[in-house]
């Protein structure tokens, strides 16, 4: 009975790792290794940050003098020409003091012409008196006038209103300012660079940019006209400032908008080049897996050169064009 019962057990045994045995012989452990082809063309790198537009040609106007607004005669978005009326203050007592001056020196006038015809009996001193007192009449209607002009705030030059900071009834003070009138289409493109990035950039170099209030298909070509020695800081972050001339005006530009602007800082033409990925790196030294059969791989030492946008970087030696190296392997379930 116990000989029988043993003879049962080994035989469950036998069935349970055979069993066993045959599932996992018939698991399909194939590995699958997704693999890229070592190509040959352009490697570029490329810096992108966004800008705002300042205008390269501008005047900022404001009164000479302090009162209050009595009329507006442009808004944001109006076209000038040089001389025009902008704005104006009012001008309720200089108009009263200039009627009260003109009329002294009407009087003076008079007076001065009675003095050449010799009808009057004036001592040499009251002639003095005379002719000082109309050469200060005249000359207060002539400062009063210019305070009637400086009290109308005029263009200085030809262009587009493009700040206005004012309304009637509004007091302004000495000095501020009241419109800003740009040249159109005269713009800079003024942005902030990483620290990370500012190296990479020089002057003259080109670059491609459009702007959020066009469409992406219009592409303005620009390049770097100046780099801020100095950094600036804000909260932490180290940027410097970069200002890129656009090529070409363009009526539609304003300023303050927004540019997204792409430097191309280097480029390898007619290169070999693969995914990054598909490089491992031990001890600051670039490998790669070549297939050289259906499950056969190949690992090789690869010289490398500019790693450039989208992941792709140059491949110096030890790979050839045609190639087939992997950039990843997965085990199949």
């Amino acid at each position: 009975m116990f000989t029988k019962k043993r003879i049962i057990t080994a035989l469950i045994l036998i069935l349970v790792v055979g069993g066993g045995y045959y599932y996992f012989s018939q698991r399909d452990t194939t590995v699958a290794v997704e693999t890229e082809t070592v190509k040959r063309g352009d490697v570029s790198e490329t810096v992108s940050v966004t800008g705002e537009l300042v205008p390269e040609e501008y005047a900022d106007v404001s009164f000479a003098s302090a009162g209050t607004i009595d009329a507006v005669m442009v808004k944001i978005g109006d076209s000038v020409t040089e001389g025009d009326a902008i704005a104006s203050l009012d001008r309720t007592v200089l108009y009263s003091q200039l009627k009260e001056a003109r009329l002294a020196a009407r009087v003076a006038e008079q007076n001065e012409k009675l003095l050449r015809r010799g009808r009057t009996n004036y001592t040499p001193e009251e002639l003095s008196a005379k002719k000082l007192l109309s050469e200060q009449a005249r000359e207060s209607v002539r400062t009063i006038e210019a305070q009637m002009k400086e009290n109308v705030l005029s263009s200085p030059m030809s262009g587009q209103v493009s700040r206005f900071d004012t309304r009637v009834g509004e007091v302004v003070t000495l000095g501020k300012v009241i419109a800003r009138v740009v040249k159109p289409g005269s713009f800079f493109l003024e942005s902030r660079v990483p620290e990370s990035d500012i190296a990479k950039v020089s002057l003259g170099m080109k670059a491609r940019i459009t702007f959020d209030a066009l469409t992406n298909d219009e592409v303005f070509p620009g390049e770097v006209v100046s780099i801020d020695p100095a950094a600036t800081v804000v909260q932490d972050v180290v940027s410097y400032k970069v200002k890129f001339r656009l090529a070409h005006n363009d009526e539609r530009l304003r300023e303050g908008m927004t540019g997204n602007i792409d430097v191309e800082t280097a480029k390898r033409e007619g290169v070999l080049w693969v995914p990054y990925r598909a490089l491992s790196k031990v001890n600051g030294q670039s490998y790669a897996e070549v297939k050289r059969g259906p499950a056969t791989f190949e690992k090789v030492v690869v010289t490398t050169g500019l790693e450039g946008d989208e992941g792709t970087i140059e491949v110096k030696s030890g790979l050839k064009e045609g190639d087939e190296v992997t950039i990843g392997a997965t085990q199949k379930k």
